[in-house]
């Protein structure tokens, strides 16, 4: 294994520093079938998918769709490879102290921002400044950036990150969307910009951001400059077409037309009852893959009754069959999920397979010991009086529609063991200030993602939601917290392994959470379309994308 002490200037066998490689397949879709020749310029490729950013700035955003999105626009340090090892992106090379404390990066000289300004250490510095600061209001990145310090210039092109104690997994973190590069100029002058998007969202990406019609679309055009992709890429030099347009469709049903139509040439999120009618459908292709992070999971709040106590929280997990709701839900295209990692993740443990399960009778029992012995005239549990009643806090304009589909089945499981579960729909105004206080039984996502620190994310009693974390089962366990804390320090790739593998599977022992299902990114992919890939986060790339012609 190379030290941390040497420059490691990556090829396609080097380690990553956490010493962990994705155990899902390859994540790069080759050239959709019916390819000929090579790739073509010019034209434009519309993308179609499911949300809309509310902001476009990934400093302050948490959400995939802006990292998704705006991969098109914002470089980073590192790339990650679809193994989970990384290669030199904007930084040419890079070497970690010997106490894991300092990243030294020595960047690329030939970057520059599309407004004309240079990409160098200052930039890199304002940058990771500005995500830290309290201003910035960042909901994740700062997060994200672990236990960040400071920024220091060493000369123009070499800049040192210091951290305040040792982080494995920062060389992920700086892979990210998020701790992407706006250029200086816009941070100085266009600050409270930068969350609407347009010609304030200024990076040094294959892409710029041309227009955008709120709730419709958006439009980004060729960088005719760019030339400094990460050697996975597979396209050395600027993007292929000339327009990259996304077109915003909530509705399943009117993405996966517009992809059939010829409306969009690539669709996201196909709904999984359509996959395999579409798999047949002339002139399409299907790309799919597992993603990573963490699965679509019910966190059950442990701050207060009923979940304050295990017996309550394993009653639930044992009386909702995910297994067989998935599978109705998915029409067979999705696995139940046992652990709060996807298999998909570096750092998944198989451990967690089949170490709880569907048990109606298990459940029942733990519910008449936690004294829920009454019925009402409803069918409900009851106890001095009181019925069981949980609320499930959402969204609805960011609840997708199999997922709403799968919280109603999960209502109707937990009212067969005689638990009331109230779907409650809050605006996202409302939602926020709500979640962050607390004041809910369950809420429930998934958080891509292809490093197993998102456990820390998650599930670390520091990671507060209100703070930028997603400790959404509010867990203050101190076993929890020591191994997590531990694994961010550790430099072995075993330790670091073993040490998730005991928090996932405290986490079900526990019962902190329910995992339901591991989604899986199925792309429609029109015939006139080729050479769209999926990175580590089995998000779409399209720098290497190209059309057959026309519009």
């Amino acid at each position: 294994m190379p030290t941390r002490r040497s420059f490691l200037l990556l090829s396609a066998g080097a380690l990553t520093a956490a010493g962990l490689t994705a155990c899902s397949p390859g994540a790069a879709a080759g050239p959709s079938p019916g390819a000929d020749g090579p790739p073509r310029d010019g034209g434009t490729l519309t993308f179609a998918t499911d949300v809309e950013p509310d902001n476009f700035d990934p400093h302050v955003s948490p959400a995939d769709i802006v990292g998704v999105l705006m991969r098109n626009v914002f470089d980073s340090l590192v790339a990650q490879r679809p193994d989970g090892t990384f290669e030199p992106w904007l930084a040419r090379e890079w070497k970690v102290s010997d106490d894991g404390r300092a990243y030294t990066f020595r960047l690329r000289d030939d970057v520059g921002f599309t407004d004309g300004t240079p990409f160098d250490a200052a930039a890199v510095r304002a940058n990771f400044d500005h995500i830290v600061a309290p201003a910035t209001k960042s909901q994740y990145a700062a997060t994200l950036i672990g236990p960040y310090e400071r920024t220091e210039v060493v000369d123009r092109h070499t800049v040192t990150v210091r951290l305040k104690r040792p982080y494995a997994s920062f060389l992920h973190a700086v892979s990210t969307t998020y701790l992407g590069f706006h250029s200086p100029k816009t941070l100085r002058e266009r600050t409270d910009e930068l969350a609407a998007g347009g010609s304030a969202s200024v990076g040094t990406g294959p892409f710029t951001f041309v227009s955008r019609v709120k709730g419709q679309r958006l439009v980004l055009a060729r960088n005719a400059s760019y030339a400094w992709p990460p050697a996975s890429a597979g396209n050395d030099g600027p993007a292929h077409v000339e327009r990259l347009v996304v077109s915003f469709l909530p509705e399943n049903a009117t993405r996966v037309g517009a992809v059939t139509s010829g409306q969009a040439d690539v669709a996201d999120f196909l709904p999984a009852n359509r996959v395999a009618s579409l798999k047949s459908q002339r002139g399409l292709s299907i790309s799919g893959h597992d993603s990573p992070g963490i699965v679509y999971s019910y966190f059950l709040n442990t701050e207060r009754a009923p979940f304050d106590q295990l017996d309550a929280r394993l009653a639930v997990l044992h009386a909702v069959d995910t297994a067989a709701i998935t599978e109705a839900v998915f029409a067979g295209q999705y696995r139940r999920a046992w652990g709060p990692l996807s298999p998909s993740t570096p750092g998944y443990a198989p451990a967690v397979e089949h170490s709880w399960g569907h048990d109606p009778a298990r459940a029942g029992a733990l519910l008449d010991g936690l004294g829920w012995t009454g019925r009402d005239s409803e069918g409900y549990r009851t106890r001095d009086g009181e019925r069981f009643r949980l609320t499930l806090l959402y969204v609805p304009a960011y609840t997708k529609a199999e997922r709403r589909t799968f919280d109603t089945a999960v209502q109707a499981e937990l009212k067969r063991a005689g638990i009331e579960l109230v779907l409650e729909p809050l605006d996202a105004g409302s939602y926020t200030p709500v979640r962050d206080r607390g004041d809910y039984d369950i809420i429930a996502f998934a958080w891509g993602g292809s490093d197993p620190d998102l456990l820390r994310t998650v599930f670390h009693s520091m990671s507060r939601l209100a703070d930028g974390g997603a400790n959404g089962s509010r867990v203050d366990d101190p076993r929890i917290d020591g191994w997590l804390d531990a694994a961010t320090a550790a430099t072995s790739a075993k330790e670091r392994e073993a040490l998730y593998a005991k928090v996932q599977q405290r986490v079900m022992a526990q019962g902190y959470a329910l995992p339901a299902f591991v989604g899986t990114r199925q792309l429609g992919v029109r015939g006139r379309a080729h050479g769209v890939t999926f990175d580590a986060s089995a998000w779409p790339l399209f720098q290497g994308a190209w059309v057959d012609g026309g519009r």
